[in-house]
């Protein structure tokens, strides 16, 4: 006869007592109950209060570009582009769509035929 450990009694009497139920099948039990354990506490949030410390309040970022530079970076982007029909209209994203679906179709393999 084995000697069972005080642990592994434990484990016995919480298990059900089937008669078909084996020590290995116990214990195989036991380590899946383990694991599941194991998972569930890994998403458990950390006791500690490094996650929930005080953050000193966000001060406003100082501007360092003056305004009137922006206003003329501003001004130079709408001569730039001042209507839809500038630098070629839709025709360079309809191209570039139209190419995409033919790459698409070149590169996908030939369905089976049933």
């Amino acid at each position: 006869k084995v000697h069972n450990s005080p642990h592994l009694e434990a484990v016995n009497n919480l298990l059900p007592t089937h008669p078909k139920l084996t020590q290995f099948a116990k214990m195989r039990s036991f380590f899946l109950f383990a694991l599941l354990v194991a998972a569930a506490s890994a998403f458990v949030a950390p006791a500690n209060q490094a996650v929930a410390s005080v953050r000193p309040a966000a001060t406003a970022p100082n501007m360092m570009v003056d305004g009137s530079v922006l206003e003329s970076a501003v001004q130079t982007a709408n001569i730039i582009a001042t209507s839809s029909g500038d630098n070629g209209g839709l025709f360079f994203p309809a191209a570039g769509l139209l190419s995409l679906g033919a790459l698409i179709l070149f590169l996908a393999p030939p369905l089976k035929e049933d």
